[in-house]
């Protein structure tokens, strides 16, 4: 089911501007703008220790560069609204990064919007503050290079903003089988297949910029990396810019539950790159190809909408490290009111007198947000979202192949109890991209009915069957209050509201 087009008077309603003017609405009709462009963000290693982000606790020294991280962006204007597509080489940002760079470039206007994501990539430094020397122990050299890319990437959007032309748009979908490509390590066994491509189009032919939206973690190198790459997302988009399709923006999909790249390390980490690159040059070849049955608009409108939500901290392990948590968030009382204690005795009292009770868990400040670029419809999540929650599948229809439950699982999934549809992705039009790590990085969103912790401070030993991914969650209300907020937003008429969830 595709959603009415959102009236203006929606936007208006959450951005506090007047109504579009007829002259305004002059400006649309004339046709879209926009640019694109790349920073390179890879860091300095004879300078910058830097200690790499993903795989357990602690960071990990970088010691030496494979491949080159960059920023890259891409700026779509109809003549009134703005929207700036941002991604970054990082496993992620947190939302008050993403809210300082909206202030730096003063992009709090109504009329123009940054929407912030990164590729996930697991071989990167540290943006974050979580893996440091010890677990919960910030790394300052990953603080000073934070702080480089911010003002990278300022200066990279600010450039666009002066430098609009003419474009029309090309817009194409494709389904991917993603055997040999990506694969879904937890039960039930759900692959989001859809490919979404966007190529910004100059006057006279050339292309500025190619948006590809794809579901994947990068991590095809693993824990045993210690080489600075851009994974599977670097050498997409390598192949992309090298084949004239511009700028190559990579945007993640819903990879929660967790769909990995599906390769082959066995051979040591020259075999592991020569995966990674791969499944990269697979998909940009994938993308390519739908370009071709893609759909031309030469002007249209470019919209936003946002709704900030607070969430509840219930993982035992993010109150433990809840200060870490709260450099990159602003923190709330259970009533809505800014936290009046400061994280470390909330933390340190977790500690002593486990567990926190329920009045004193902090609600965290975060987003959902609606993009729209003329027939692309993108839905922004702040985190990591199981697939199924996004496209449903239940039913094996997704899993290309594998057994929807694993015959050696100890502990199956009571599928009698998943969620009905309708799901987001059929709220969405024919070219409607859910898209994760969009203004902030959570975690991962699990389903309710399949939430399993163990009510202890590590949440260790895991249940029976896994569920590592509920250790790097928000907690089991998470899921449905981002779901909730998201429904709202494409929902025409929707009230703005912010509140406890």
């Amino acid at each position: 089911m595709s959603p009415r087009a959102l009236p203006a008077a929606l936007f208006c309603l959450l951005f506090a501007v007047p109504s579009v003017p007829a002259s305004a609405v002059g400006a649309r009709a004339a046709g879209f703008t926009a640019a694109a462009g790349k920073v390179d963000i890879t860091p300095d290693l004879a300078r910058e220790h830097v200690l790499l982000a993903g795989y357990g606790a602690k960071g990990r020294r970088a010691a030496g560069v494979r491949d080159p991280l960059y920023a890259r962006a891409a700026a779509l204007s109809d003549g009134e609204r703005t929207v700036v597509l941002l991604s970054l080489d990082s496993l992620g940002l947190f939302r008050e990064d993403v809210l300082e760079l909206r202030r730096r470039l003063g992009l709090e206007d109504g009329r123009r919007f940054l929407f912030v994501t990164a590729t996930h990539d697991h071989s990167a430094p540290d943006l974050l503050g979580l893996w440091g020397p010890l677990p919960g122990v910030r790394a300052r050299a990953n603080d000073r290079y934070r702080e480089r890319v911010l003002a990278l990437c300022e200066g990279l959007v600010r450039g666009l903003l002066a430098r609009l032309e003419p474009v029309e748009l090309v817009a194409a979908r494709s389904e991917l089988d993603p055997r040999g490509l990506c694969g879904d390590l937890r039960d039930p066994a759900v692959l989001d297949p859809e490919l979404g491509v966007l190529r910004l189009r100059a006057k006279d032919g050339r292309a500025l910029a190619t948006v590809v939206r794809w579901s994947c973690h990068a991590e095809a190198l693993g824990r045993d990396n210690l080489r600075v790459t851009a994974d599977y997302p670097g050498a997409l988009c390598g192949r992309v810019e090298a084949l004239g399709g511009g700028t190559c923006v990579f945007l993640p999909g819903a990879m929660g539950g967790l769909l990995s790249p599906d390769v082959d390390r066995r051979g040591g980490l020259e075999k592991a790159y020569a995966e990674s690159d791969r499944v990269g040059e697979s998909v940009a070849a994938a993308a390519l190809a739908a370009l071709k049955r893609g759909e031309t608009a030469a002007s249209g409108r470019v919209d936003f909408s946002t709704r900030t939500l607070l969430l509840a901290v219930d993982n035992s392990r993010y109150l433990l490290f809840l200060p870490a948590l709260a450099r990159g968030h602003r923190l709330f009382e259970a009533d809505g009111r800014p936290l009046r204690r400061a994280p470390w005795r909330l933390a340190l009292r977790h500690l002593l007198l486990f567990p926190l009770p329920e009045r004193l868990r902090p609600r965290l400040e975060s987003e959902v947000s609606l993009v729209r670029l003329g027939p692309v419809a993108i839905l922004g999540l702040p985190g990591e979202p199981f697939p199924e929650l996004v496209l449903g599948g239940y039913d094996g229809a997704l899993a290309f192949g594998a057994p929807l439950i694993r015959p050696e699982n100890p502990a199956p999934p009571a599928l009698e109890k998943a969620p009905e549809g309708p799901y987001l992705r059929s709220r969405l039009p024919r070219h409607g991209w859910v898209v994760g790590l969009a203004g902030d990085e959570l975690g991962y969103f699990v389903p309710d009915y399949d939430f399993r912790a163990t009510p202890t401070r590590s949440m260790l030993p895991r249940p029976k069957g896994g569920h590592y991914e509920e250790t790097n969650s928000l907690g089991r209300r998470a899921s449905d209050a981002v779901l909730s907020a998201a429904g709202e937003l494409l929902t025409p008429r929707a009230p703005a509201r912010r509140g406890p969830m």
